[in-house]
């Protein structure tokens, strides 16, 4: 009954918060931040009342509209630990020392095992693998499957985008529900129901793409814990409609905080991207803030394609490949250009895109230890950034979860010292272009 037990404390833990918005409400915060939170209670409280009725859950795929258009419940296994925090977060990280697990790989992934071994996640019934994500959350599917003898499907993504890896992708979705229907008991395909979810997952991104183009404003109106504020699927949730109806009325809580001129900085110095991760233990935007720093993008995964920057399309769109696409090719599409799965050149491009999109003056890039897929690129990216926009990056190294190694007064001072770089670079940018208008004249 341990998967009951850590339902029940995070109902208690989203109610709170709940009641602590209501009581207390801040104007400088969205008002459906509330929405939020009682949306994670509601789908916990879910979850529950399916573990009780026997239904099947299956973990592992993102989006997971083809979860729910087989009728399977969903269980956000990797995405729960990521949310994991203080003593909870402690306790699974002593048991990843006790049972000789890689202490050192990315901690936001790791900690999903001692999750599962303990009991506080459910046994599915289905589990997907795939390099779509970075590579440690394949690697814990692949664990959840092999502890507990489970059906388990690998879908394979190409690094790069075409008609024949659409295709490919595509026909591998077909396999994947034809393995479903065979393996998982109550398994059926529903083509109604993907058509319902596609179009969830559509009115979710299209708030994304109007919350990106609030980013731009001068100074930015989002506060840099809003940018930080991961991109979920809506499918991932019991009731997708109402994961929608938050987003957008969160998104018309930015748009009304803006037009009334509540910034989490007046007088705006700097615009900065932040990459990866962060330390959640502690609250660095704030402290940016002070210093009239405003962090209007958070760079991760193919977060920049969710929200329909650059040449991307989302669900109904013809901009890739110039036609309709079929119902798995919709899917396919969306795995097929993650930033995390593809080439390094993917996720330098988007990144510099925004950069010069949001005309940001520099970038904070969180090398999150044991992230094979993105330490590497950091310094690529910085080299980029440098070569190509004049934008200087810092380079952090840390933890996401574990603040063991984490050191407050240092992390303060490598700040202060880029945001002293940035400044300069910043005047010497603005002599460049003055001096560049003189010269025309």
């Amino acid at each position: 009954m341990s998967f009951l037990r850590y339902l029940e404390e995070e109902i208690v833990r989203y109610d709170k918060r709940v009641q602590k918005i209501l009581a207390n409400p801040d104007p400088t915060k969205p008002k459906s931040n509330y929405l939020m939170y009682e949306l994670e209670r509601d789908n916990r409280i879910s979850n529950i009342e399916a573990y009780k009725a026997g239904k099947p859950f299956a973990t592992g795929l993102y989006p997971p509209t083809i979860f729910k258009a087989l009728g399977l419940e969903v269980w956000d296994g990797v995405m729960a630990s990521d949310r994991t925090g203080g003593e909870p977060a402690k306790r699974y990280f002593e048991a990843v020392q006790r049972g000789g697990l890689p202490y050192q790989v990315c901690d936001r992934t790791v900690i999903s095992i001692p999750m599962v071994i303990s009991g506080d996640c459910p046994k599915p019934a289905l589990v997907v693998s795939t390099n779509w994500e970075c590579e440690n959350i394949p690697l814990c599917h692949n664990f959840i499957g092999k502890y507990y003898d489970l059906p388990t499907y690998y879908l394979d993504v190409p690094l790069e985008t075409s008609e024949r890896t659409l295709e490919y992708v595509a026909d591998q979705f077909a396999e994947l529900i034809e393995f479903a229907e065979r393996y998982v008991p109550g398994a059926k395909y529903d083509e109604d129901k993907l058509i319902e979810m596609q179009t969830w997952e559509l009115r979710w991104n299209k708030a994304y793409r109007d919350i990106y183009q609030l980013r731009k404003r001068t100074p930015c109106p989002l506060a840099g814990k809003e940018a930080f504020r991961e991109p979920r699927w809506p499918t991932l949730y019991h009731d997708p409609s109402r994961a929608v109806k938050y987003i957008e009325t969160y998104r018309d809580d930015l748009y009304e905080m803006a037009d009334k001129g509540i910034l989490p900085v007046k007088e705006e110095k700097l615009r900065l991207m932040w990459c990866i991760s962060g330390p959640f233990y502690d609250d660095p935007f704030k402290y940016l803030e002070s210093r009239g720093v405003s962090v209007p993008w958070w760079q991760i995964g193919n977060m920049s394609r969710v929200s329909g920057v650059g040449s991307t399309g989302i669900y109904g769109e013809e901009k890739e490949y110039g036609r309709k696409l079929s119902l798995l090719e919709e899917e396919a599409r969306i795995v097929n250009q993650s930033a995390w799965g593809g080439l390094g050149k993917r996720w330098i491009d988007d990144a510099l895109f925004v950069c010069e999109d949001l005309h940001l003056d520099g970038i904070v890039y969180f090398l999150q230890w044991g992230c094979t897929v993105t330490v590497g690129v950091g310094k690529i990216l910085a080299e980029a950034a440098e070569q190509e926009l004049n934008i200087p990056t810092l380079l952090l190294e840390g933890r996401m979860l574990d603040q063991e190694v984490y050191d407050a007064k240092k992390f303060r001072e490598q700040l202060d010292e880029f945001l002293d770089i940035c400044l300069e670079n910043k005047k010497k940018l603005a002599r460049k272009k003055a001096n560049e208008l003189v010269d025309k004249i």
